[in-house]
């Protein structure tokens, strides 16, 4: 399944960013991780590499004492994969978190570009945006289908706003 949705961070202000892509530890809980529909997007690469974690998480390589997304290019910030990002790549810097409670959506404060853009008209149309396509019949479905890719972000809470949760799952 294709997923569209619209970003809320320019790619041009993406490629000017050092900070996504990028962790402190080789097995950082900030990684992608793929859902089955992740994995049928990315199947030959997946099957020809060394590629995922036994979690389904993305590997990293090392470069220079940080641990980079494999698929990431660091001289220039693009991505090999862009058009076949997985689900958690595409929604960033809005996160999807399996709390105890409930699964919730969140904003990652560290993003630069949030930090520069809310509260403001332009963050707050985004999250009526997410919330209608999080209603949809077919991300719903999507999601329903692909729960292992959430997450348990509350260890980060001091990073996350809570937007809204996301009651159908």
């Amino acid at each position: 399944m294709e997923l569209s949705l619209k970003q809320f961070v320019s790619s041009e202000v993406c490629l000017k960013c050092n900070g996504c892509c990028r962790y402190k530890e080789a097995d950082s809980a900030w990684r992608p991780k793929l859902g089955a529909g992740d994995q049928g997007a990315l199947a030959e690469l997946i099957t020809a590499g060394d590629v995922l974690d036994a979690q389904a998480y993305i590997k990293t390589i090392q470069v220079c004492g940080e641990h980079f997304c494999k698929f990431l290019n660091g001289n220039d910030n693009t991505c090999s994969i862009y058009t076949k990002r997985p689900f958690e790549c595409l929604l960033y810097p809005f996160i999807i978190s399996q709390a105890p409670d409930a699964v919730k959506v969140y904003v990652h404060l560290a993003c630069p570009y949030v930090q520069d853009h809310m509260p403001r008209a332009e963050f707050d149309a985004y999250v009526v945006y997410l919330k209608e396509f999080f209603r949809r019949d077919d991300i719903r479905q999507f999601l329903s289908l692909n729960k292992t890719m959430f997450h348990d972000y509350s260890a980060y809470a001091p990073e996350l706003l809570h937007l809204f949760d996301l009651t159908f799952l």
